[in-house]
């Protein structure tokens, strides 16, 4: 983003209080029909980008905006507003597209894309290219993939005048679930919670062996709560964790690896998961909770991997904890802070209670603004009011043109039907095996996911590679929270991976080396997908017995060792080569849905560890002897 100054930077503070507050009251007090809320809150997210964000990365971001951004920032925003304020009268002419209609809906079309791409880069906007050029060159497309095509008239009507295009669910759930959880955590932000966590993460395990990483792990994991998306979250605790990792002797590639690793699990743990539950609850039809209550045991797999992984790395080498007396002690942090957590617990309460999303995030807002004043030390003034506000305008930006411009893709899908053979080619190719075609949903879920938010990475998944696993009798939540993790990987997978791209740029280390090791620290997020399609019971364990969920959990904790300790190829010492392939094997035997295969990992895994931890003991005791 640019830094603003001066008449502009008061001119982006109006419109993003005003942006702000347009949404705190229509998610809280009166709700707008759908065709007025959608394109009023795209509005404010075109002005806000031409005026925030420059034309290209080399333009120097101290540099005001142009002319020329000024009347695209006007020009996109009017013609959002368009469609809003004319909205009755075109539903009253049946929704017939006038002549002044298709030039105003092409403008917006291209202000679209023009906005993604200086908010999201030029990957996205190719992609969104070849789906509308496929619109058009559907007579030319190869075989099952032929169609009649569109004119260009059709194309704009579908796009920007109904909800199966631009204005789609992604839009709606950007406009009002979205937009308030993001709120919430601009408010959470300016009221001190960051650094509670921080503090909270330096408490509880700054002391350990390795100290920094696993600070890293828990800060990241507890920020991801809030916010979910992977770059900006190595952005906000990379910046204290990386150098701390670094300062005790992990290289500078390693510690910005963990944090990467740390980040890019906030946007599978709950509540927010990079504003992707709240779309994907609408995609299934099923409430937000269900969606939450879902994905939080495969999350906790995930970083309890990451989290020994970082132990077993930090025992390797030898690292040391921070000394006790550097460190803000817990009962100190939460006298001080604890109350901020209030509003995090509220939250979580209220989607329990099964209140709607919308209101639970409208309630949370106004919980953190009075529990914030019940200490002078976190008491929000009007400026930090203000702040908060205008925080959360500029940072929903990134989310909310993602969704908008993904509408090119869904559109696409909805209007030629390609989805269907999107579909049919994976379970095709696939030949109707789960695990043949869970490999190729993967491939194709990272592939396309490349460099993309976490919203878009969930929409094109969802609407293109999910429903081949659904079609193969895979649970349609867990079907989507697979795809989801193989498009989430994505920003820890070299060429392009985002997450590791920010750490690099902290910790002053190579991408591709950081790269790789964040690979192999976060090798969970590449299994636990498969893990819990076989083992479905953690995911939709409503319907299960408690038996059947502690052996998924059994088998979990299991895997998580074997990945740790065959990760680091050490457990109280460096593994012996059988060894660390009968880890190997305990993962892949341990995944296929068999208690047979969960016996025989277990014991495997047991035989590794206490052998291990019998011949550390006995070494130990020759040590002393001599």
């Amino acid at each position: 983003m640019r830094y603003l100054k001066g008449p502009w930077a008061k001119l982006v503070t109006v419109v993003g209080i005003i942006s702000s507050l347009f949404h705190f009251y229509t998610g809280g007090f009166r709700p707008l029909t759908t065709m007025q809320q959608r394109p009023i809150h795209l509005a404010f997210v075109l002005f806000l980008i031409f005026i925030v964000f420059p034309r290209s990365e080399k333009q120097d971001k101290h540099e005001n905006p142009s002319v020329l951004d000024l009347i695209l920032g006007i020009t996109g925003a009017g013609s959002s507003l368009y469609l809003a304020y004319h909205y009755v009268t075109i539903v009253r002419r049946g929704g017939y597209m006038v002549n002044f209609d298709l030039i105003v809906g092409l403008i917006f079309l291209i202000l679209i894309l023009e906005a993604a791409r200086r908010v999201i880069g030029t990957f996205m906007i190719v992609l969104s290219g070849i789906f509308i050029a496929y619109l058009f060159l559907g007579p030319y497309a190869p075989g099952m993939f032929s169609h009649a095509g569109y004119s260009l008239k059709r194309v704009v009507h579908h796009m920007y005048m109904t909800t199966e295009g631009i204005f789609g669910i992604a839009t709606g759930v950007s406009a009002t679930y979205v937009y308030l959880f993001i709120l919430f955590g601009a408010f959470l932000n300016i009221s001190g919670l960051t650094e509670l966590f921080a503090n909270l993460a330096l408490a509880l395990a700054g002391n350990s062996p390795g100290g920094p990483a696993k600070v890293a792990v828990i800060a990241s994991g507890l920020m991801g709560t809030i916010q979910g998306s992977s770059a900006a979250n190595v952005a906000a605790t990379g910046m204290f964790t990386i150098p701390l990792m670094k300062s005790i002797g992990y290289k500078g590639y390693f510690a910005a690896a963990v944090e990467a690793v740390a980040s890019c699990g906030g946007q599978f743990l709950p509540p927010v998961m990079g504003a992707s539950a709240f779309i994907m609850a609408e995609y299934l039809g099923v409430p937000y909770v269900h969606v939450a209550a879902g994905a939080a045991l495969p999350a906790i797999l995930y970083y309890g991997a990451v989290y020994l992984q970082v132990h077993l790395r930090a025992k390797k080498i030898g690292l040391e904890g921070i000394s006790r007396d550097r460190l803000p002690a817990l009962i100190e942090v939460l006298k001080a802070q604890g109350h901020l957590v209030i509003p995090v617990v509220v939250l979580v309460v209220m989607l329990i209670l099964q209140f709607t999303a919308l209101f639970a995030a409208f309630f949370s807002i106004w919980t953190v603004i009075v529990v914030s004043s019940l200490r002078k030390s976190t008491r929000m003034s009007i400026n930090d009011i203000k702040d908060a506000l205008v925080l959360g305008a500029k940072n929903v930006l990134s989310t909310a043109i993602a969704c908008a411009v993904v509408g090119y893709i869904v559109g696409t899908v909805n209007l030629t039907g390609i989805g269907m053979l999107f579909t049919h080619a994976i379970v095709r190719i696939g030949t109707g095996r789960l695990l043949l075609t869970l490999l190729l949903a993967a491939v194709t879920s990272l592939i396309m996911s490349a460099g993309l938010p976490t919203t878009s990475v969930y929409i094109i998944n969802a609407t293109l590679v999910a429903p081949g696993l659904v079609k193969l009798g895979v649970a349609p939540l867990v079907a989507h929270l697979f795809t989801y993790y193989w498009g989430g990987v994505s920003a820890i997978t070299p060429p392009v991976a985002l997450a590791v791209y920010v750490g690099s740029g902290i910790a002053g280390s190579n991408i591709m080396k950081t790269g790789f090791t964040a690979m192999r620290l976060g090798m969970a997020g590449y299994l636990v997908p498969f893990y819990f399609v076989y083992w479905p019971v953690l995911v939709t364990r409503a319907e299960a017995t408690i038996l059947e969920l502690a052996l998924a959990m059994l088998g979990g904790a299991v895997a998580i060792f074997c990945m740790a300790c065959a990760g680091e190829n050490y457990f109280m010492r460096k593994l012996p080569m059988y060894k660390l392939v009968i880890l190997i094997v305990s993962i892949v035997i341990i995944i296929y849905p068999s208690h047979l295969s969960q016996v025989i990992a277990t014991a495997a895994a047991l035989y590794v560890g206490l052998s291990e931890y019998l011949i550390y003991n006995r070494s130990r005791d020759q040590i002393k002897t001599t």
